[in-house]
Formats: C-alpha cells, structure tokens, sequence
C-alpha cells in the first residue's frame, strides 16, 4: 500500500502544473553552436549529446498559494523536456528533495527516444522506500513573470523505465535556456 501511495504521490507532481502543450512544426536540432543568434531556445547536453530546441514556451503556474512557472520545449511526445521552477524571482532552485516541499525548488521531466527522464522518483528496495531526487539545480538569472526567463540548469536524470526500482545513478544533464515573449 506504501508503495502505491508513493507512486501515484510522485506522478502527481508533474499532474499539479499544467502541462506544456502546443503543436510546433519545429524539430529539435542537434547543434554545437552557439544558440545566441536567437532569444528563444534551450540548449541541453545529456549523456554527452547537445541538443538545441528553438521551441520553446514560457507559462505560469499556481498550486494554491504556491506560484511558479515552467519553461517546455519539443515539438513531439517522444521528444519534449520540461523545466518547473516552483518561486517567482531570479536565484537558484536545487532540485526538490522533500516531496512534500515546493518552496523555492525546481524539478525536472525529459523524455528523449521514447524514455523518460527525471530528476526524481519512487525507490522501493528491500532497505529503503520512499522519494528520492538527484542532486541538480536551476538557475534563474533572469525572470520577469509571463515575459522573461534565462538561466542554466545542471544536475543528473533517472531513468523512469528503469526496472531497478533502488537505483539512484542518475544521467549527467545540462544546459541553458532564453525565453523571451513579445
């Protein structure tokens, strides 16, 4: 019973915010170049590869009296990542630690190749259960509510399909990103 409690608690984080949602023609391009050319774009080296995404989306989120925001990016289901930033300021956001905290914290969801990736997840061992995130962290240097963001982010991912419910070796992930709406 623990265990479903704790599974259904950690898909409800990502359920809580609304999702990015909208059709873009445009292709996540792999790129070494710099992406300064445009205002919109994030930029994103996993497990060694850069990936470039010109499209990308600010929205603001509130849960109750918990305000934030979410910067997505990928025009396709197979491919899209997602950067939740739970606090409205410019500062730096360690990923959330604490399931039950969303105070001045961020969270990460990226699905590449058909594989989902988090910073965070459900481990149930024989030892231990309970959640658990990576070490990582977004940082905003940049923030205007609805208009601006621009920042980095560094930390590891989970695999999701990963069958090995007690792992916690996660996958090197990067990047920097640009919002600007007109």
């Amino acid at each position: 019973m623990r265990l479903l409690t704790l599974i259904a608690a950690t898909s409800l984080l990502v359920s809580t915010l609304p999702a990015c949602q909208f059709h873009s023609e445009a292709k996540a391009e792999s790129k070494h170049a710099s992406p300064a050319s445009s205002q919109n774009y994030l930029k994103v080296t996993f497990d060694g590869k850069t990936t470039l995404y010109p499209d990308v989306r600010l929205s603001e989120a509130q849960m109750g009296s918990i305000k934030g925001w979410q910067i997505c990016t990928g025009a396709s289901g197979d491919n899209h990542l997602t950067l939740f930033v739970y606090g409205t300021k410019a500062g730096t956001y360690p990923y959330r630690k604490d399931i039950n905290s969303y105070a001045q914290v961020s969270q990460v969801d990226y699905q590449t190749q058909g594989t989902q990736f988090t910073n965070y997840k459900a481990v149930v061992c024989p030892t231990e259960s309970g959640y658990y995130s990576t070490d990582g962290a977004v940082n905003v240097t940049q923030y205007v509510a609805g208009k601006v963001a621009k920042g980095t982010f560094s930390g590891a991912l989970l695999d999701q399909n990963d069958e090995d419910m007690c792992s916690k070796i996660g996958k090197s992930f990067s990047g920097e990103f640009s919002v600007v709406e007109n």
